[in-house]
């Protein structure tokens, strides 16, 4: 028994490396076969192609006054804003000109002064926005006046009804002469509660539009993206009609829609390009 397992141990110990140069040796000639380079094997030839077919890349020539396509926003007054858009004819769809507080030529739109009328605590700390009052419902808003909306701040004060237009306070558009003024910079009665020298001479200063690029014309009025507008106002839309997944439904209202239309889709929330001056349900 000691012997068989002791001639075992010998044939192993000196069976096994031969057994593995021949395998080596079996897969180098029978796929390279007889030489180094692999010329005599059986496998499709290599086709390498050089590196001078490879196109060298290029950059472009570098200018010396490099153009810089970034536009630097601009800072100016309540007072300086709305008079450059008052006096440039009040226009939702194309931008105004105006002098920022470094004397820079600047353009806006009158989306980016809308917050003048709908951002709380703007004109003072504790400020309720102008649409807490002036809000889309003319029959119970103060003054009969819409302020959440480009057609209720045309539409003026002192409506009678929703399709009927009040009194002009934008002064037919001089600002000089404007009701809006008058209130908020002259007699200072709005917003409304403002504590006694609580609100600058000129208004607030916000951060508002772009410098104009250089090499343009500067006195142009350029035309903005007009802003969304429902095809029927005040209405519910095709979609209330559609049948689908609820739960999927809901995901995609609470990510898309619920920003306008409310956590419930209920609507009347502020929205410039509405005709009644909200998002309808």
């Amino acid at each position: 028994m000691k012997r068989d397992f002791k001639a075992w141990m010998m044939t192993l110990i000196f069976g096994l490396p031969v057994f593995l140069i021949l395998f080596i040796a079996f897969l180098y000639f029978g796929n390279c076969g007889f030489n180094n380079d692999c010329s005599q094997s059986s496998q499709a030839a290599l086709i390498h192609t050089p590196i001078a077919t490879i196109l060298p890349a290029t950059m472009p020539a570098r200018t010396q006054n490099p153009v810089h396509t970034e536009q630097k926003k601009c800072t100016a007054s309540a007072d300086t804003l709305l008079a450059a858009w008052v006096d440039n004819g009040y226009s939702d769809t194309v931008s105004f000109i105006f002098s920022d507080s470094q004397g820079a030529t600047c353009q806006a739109s009158f989306s980016q002064i809308q917050v003048l009328f709908t951002e709380s605590n703007l004109w003072y700390s504790g400020a309720l926005a102008c649409i807490s009052c002036h809000h889309a419902d003319i029959s119970t808003a103060s003054a009969r006046m819409d302020l959440s909306s480009y057609a209720g701040i045309v539409a003026g004060s002192r409506r009678t009804s929703e399709d009927k237009p009040g009194n002009n306070i934008l002064g037919d558009g001089n600002w000089q002469k404007s009701k809006l003024r008058e209130m908020l910079f002259v007699l200072k009665k709005m917003p409304f509660g403002r504590p006694e020298g609580a609100v600058a001479e000129a208004g607030p200063v916000i951060q508002v539009g772009n410098q104009v690029v250089a090499n343009s014309t500067p006195t142009s009025i350029i035309p903005v993206e007009e802003v969304p507008r429902p095809s029927n106002p005040g209405q519910a839309g095709t979609a209330i009609d559609l049948q689908g997944d609820a739960i999927a439904g809901a995901e995609l209202f609470e990510e898309k829609c619920s920003v306008c239309h409310g956590k419930q889709g209920l609507g009347n929330v502020p929205n410039p390009g509405s005709l009644d001056g909200t998002i309808p349900p």
